[in-house]
């Protein structure tokens, strides 16, 4: 819940461009689901969200502590939400059960008939169950302000006070086909606001952009705007490619294409806001190369010049969240050093983490993972970091410089006889401010 329909790579290259930007106010046009809102609002950015939907004023509501009146007119629908014990959640729960039986409601076959029913005779089930995912942090971030109304108006009126971000809708008429059910089964104060045709966006996103620091997603190659395109995203056959406009860091371009014989385990990322505490639960364990390939592509520096493949994987957890990956390469190694062929953490607010992870790397408890694996009991790792830098200073302190080359520089380093946990500690108490 509350995930949206924004892919992943969507988020993680927006992080990425908003990373080091000095603004602190976000502007968020269409907000939806408020996915964007709340990875903004985890990097630590005053969020100002805005949508024309009921749903997204009746979250806003939960965050800011604000009411909007709604009254319930569809008589089939009220007879069940009068059954419903009256919460904080009540109106939005409403809302979101009436999108939920939306494609059924008219009953045309004997299929939609039997899912409308289904839906109507578990409502209370549903309703207890959503709550109960609410309470548990669904809405757990901050929002500073709400803007009832059109998108374009929005961000047009910041006017320099802060980033603008929008993912806008992807056909006309996309708002309204999707909440025609709730328009007609609720009475409520509407937004104002211009149906957006996205064959005009180019001329609405250009003024956006030459005016003012703005990031702007789109399914749509925009020529007018081809100056500001820093990315496209491939998301695999049948799909519209997602293109990344901006006027805010253009120093740096993304191409990401969804590898669709890469399928990921169900590995958890560890959210960038988490506190690493003396009670943190530090771990390590075998997983797929392809996962560490998969995330790779996300995490790794944009200037890298990666390469994939790997005979070993690893998978650094916090409390059972990935933070952290490394691959390994049997061909590239020898008898006594294995090559760690490439290392890399997640976006987080916690400073020197890709520190921490090259740490655990020199564990007996990885050691011995790796030699379960490749049968061999390695005396160390070493690893090559492509730089024109003298040294780096990522490995700097923790693995020795043997040589450098042009373009590169060898590191290595011995196994310990500390664990996980006494590293981590060593780490905590070092490096982390």
């Amino acid at each position: 819940m509350f995930q949206g329909t924004t892919p992943p790579e969507v988020k993680l290259l927006l992080q990425d461009i908003m990373k080091g930007v000095e603004k602190k106010d976000v502007f968020i046009g269409c907000s939806g689901n408020f996915t964007t809102d709340k990875i903004m609002s985890n990097m630590g950015y005053t969020v100002h969200s805005n949508d024309v939907s009921l749903y997204s004023k009746l979250i806003s509501d939960l965050l800011l502590d604000t009411n909007t009146d709604i009254e319930v007119v569809n008589p089939e629908l009220r007879l069940v939400f009068d059954t419903w014990k009256d919460t904080r959640y009540k109106n939005l729960v409403q809302v979101m059960f009436a999108m939920r039986v939306s494609g059924f409601h008219q009953r045309k076959n004997d299929y939609q008939e039997e899912m409308f029913n289904s839906f109507i005779e578990q409502a209370d089930i549903y309703y207890h169950n959503t709550i109960s995912k609410l309470e548990k942090g669904a809405l757990n971030f901050n929002i500073s302000s709400f803007f009832y109304g059109d998108f374009f108006d929005f961000l047009k009126s910041k006017k320099g006070k802060g980033i603008g971000i929008a993912f806008p809708p992807t056909y006309k008429g996309g708002y309204e086909k999707m909440f025609s059910y709730v328009e007609d089964s609720f009475r409520y104060a509407h937004a104002p606001y211009n149906v957006f045709d996205p064959k005009e966006g180019g001329v609405m996103f250009k003024c956006l952009l030459e005016n003012d620091e703005n990031i702007i997603y789109s399914d749509r190659y925009f020529q007018e705007i081809n100056d500001f395109l820093v990315g496209k995203i491939n998301l695999g056959p049948s799909k519209n490619p997602i293109y990344t406009y901006s006027s805010v860091k253009r120093d740096k371009h993304y191409y990401i294409e969804r590898d669709k014989n890469i399928k990921p385990s169900c590995i958890h990322i560890l959210p960038m806001d988490y506190e690493f505490t003396d009670s943190t639960e530090i771990s390590a364990k075998i997983c797929p190369v392809s996962d560490v390939n998969y995330y790779k592509a996300f995490y790794m520096a944009n200037k890298v010049n990666y390469t994939t493949g790997g005979d070993l994987g690893l998978v650094f957890m916090a409390d059972g969240k990935a933070f952290g990956f490394s691959s390994f390469s049997k061909k590239l190694s020898t008898l006594e050093q294995i090559f760690m062929q490439s290392d890399f953490v997640v976006n987080s607010n916690t400073q020197r983490l890709s520190k921490l992870l090259i740490m655990l790397v020199k564990s007996h408890n990885v050691r011995m993972l790796i030699a379960r694996k490749m049968a061999n009991y390695y005396d160390g790792v070493k690893t090559t970091v492509y730089t024109t830098s003298p040294i780096s200073m990522k490995y700097r302190g923790v693995f020795d410089l043997e040589r450098r080359d042009e373009g590169k520089l060898m590191y290595s380093a011995n196994f310990l006889d500390d664990s996980l946990k006494d590293l981590y500690r060593l780490w905590l108490k070092k490096y982390k401010k």
